[in-house]
């Protein structure tokens, strides 16, 4: 029998296998007890959570375990991939690569470097909470260590609270009111367009972490961009907890135990990815000046043509890739592929930076051609506000791909040679 018959046949058996089961999880029934575990109290291998009916406890989250528990505690997010308002898509992973990720996962002690490896071209939505925490270094590859680890973690952070953030304003210090301050200013202006950033319980959520963050990093401090990083962290973890469509998250929701273990996880997750690219944000950012210049270098080698017309227009490549380096894109794109973009990031690892700058030479050259006809003002008027409102994931995917070539292709030239 043709080969390509018998995937074609057994690709369409999985889809519809995957349809139905995404049906009767919707339809709130409880699974099989083969498949899920069952009982009030369900744990997750990182946190337990009680199921409550509404009349037991009003402001507990209501968890339908079937979404967050699969079998010898694998905690995943939420088996349906989920559009939630504009901030996650739905996961386009074909079907293979997916099982994959749930052979990885399963594994008493996960393999790290085969994570890292498959998670490079993008984590299913439902599994993509856990996939960073522990590509992060979050949580450990043990899964039998993964609960003390996660609680002990989230109690060191809840123990931050009452020693940075919850002390009056005149027993800070200058620098801790400064701080303080600068991170009141730019928590209201944190995705200005997406309303889910805008509500008081995620505001004061992204207030207290940022400032904790920035108290206890003295080297740098809070830095303004930070609070564009967050972003992707708190609406992956907020959307652990609560189905689809995440737009609005009532007050009686969430208990204030719950909101801190969130927030403890973005803390934490906010903390290893900074670690990787500390020189960013140190004084005069010479981790963003390097990979500036290295964004120049590559664009000079790659298209020549547009680097001269650049250089002839006196267009400096600080005046639009500052803020792309310093908020790693997230404020160019889309937010949902702000959210599939750091898949590779955190995938990178400490090489991150290093690919960074030819992401972001990709990303300009998108362009060439249309940038070549434009004057100094039109360059800088595009280049701060570039049109990719109406992009996709394969737009992505093809500006990652090309950016993984010239790494191989120009990797060993000039800006190799640099360092």
């Amino acid at each position: 029998m043709d080969q390509k018959y018998v995937d074609d046949k057994k690709d369409k058996d999985d889809e519809a296998k995957r349809s139905k089961f995404s049906s009767f999880l919707k339809s709130g029934k409880e699974l099989p007890s083969k498949i899920f575990k069952k009982g009030k109290e369900v744990s997750e291998g990182d946190v337990t959570h009680r199921k409550y009916s509404s009349e037991e406890n009003p402001s507990a989250p209501y968890i339908n375990p079937a979404n967050v528990v699969f079998d010898k505690k694998l905690r995943i997010s939420n088996v349906n991939a989920r559009d939630t308002s504009g901030l996650i898509n739905k996961s386009t992973i074909p079907e293979h690569r997916v099982k994959k990720f749930y052979k990885l996962l399963s594994e008493p002690v996960i393999d790290l470097d085969a994570l890292r490896e498959l998670s490079w071209n993008g984590i299913p939505s439902e599994l993509r909470g856990l996939c960073w925490r522990l590509l992060l270094g979050y949580l450990p590859p043990s899964r039998a260590r993964q609960e003390e680890a996660l609680k002990r973690r989230r109690t060191e952070y809840k123990a931050l609270i009452p020693e940075y953030y919850d002390v009056p304003m005149e027993k800070r210090t200058e620098d801790e009111l400064t701080a303080f301050r600068q991170v009141a200013v730019d928590v209201p202006r944190t995705a200005p367009s997406l309303p889910f950033f805008h509500q008081p319980i995620v505001q004061k959520s992204l207030e207290r972490l940022l400032y904790i963050w920035g108290v206890r990093h003295p080297a740098s401090g809070y830095v303004q961009g930070m609070n564009e990083i967050v972003t992707p962290f708190l609406a992956v973890c907020f959307g652990e907890l609560f189905p689809p469509p995440l737009a609005s998250i009532p007050q009686t929701a969430l208990t204030d135990a719950a909101v801190v273990e969130i927030e403890a996880d973005c803390f934490w997750c906010l903390s290893q990815l900074i670690e990787s690219i500390q020189d960013n944000y140190t004084y005069a950012q010479p981790g963003i000046q390097r990979v500036m210049y290295d964004i120049k270098n590559i664009v000079r080698q790659v298209n020549p043509k547009l680097s001269s017309h650049l250089m002839e227009s006196q267009v400096d490549f600080v005046q639009f890739s500052f803020r792309w380096v310093n908020c790693l894109l997230i404020r160019e794109l889309p937010f949902p592929l702000s959210v599939r973009l750091l898949d590779t990031f955190i995938a990178e690892g400490v090489r991150f930076n290093d690919f960074f700058a030819y992401i972001c030479a990709a990303f300009l050259l998108t362009w060439a051609d249309q940038l070549l006809t434009m004057d100094f003002q039109e360059l800088i008027l595009f280049l701060q506000k570039p049109p990719t409102h109406q992009w996709t994931e394969e737009q992505l995917s093809s500006l990652l791909s090309q950016a993984f070539i010239w790494r191989s292709e120009v990797g060993g030239g000039k800006v190799g040679e640099r360092r």
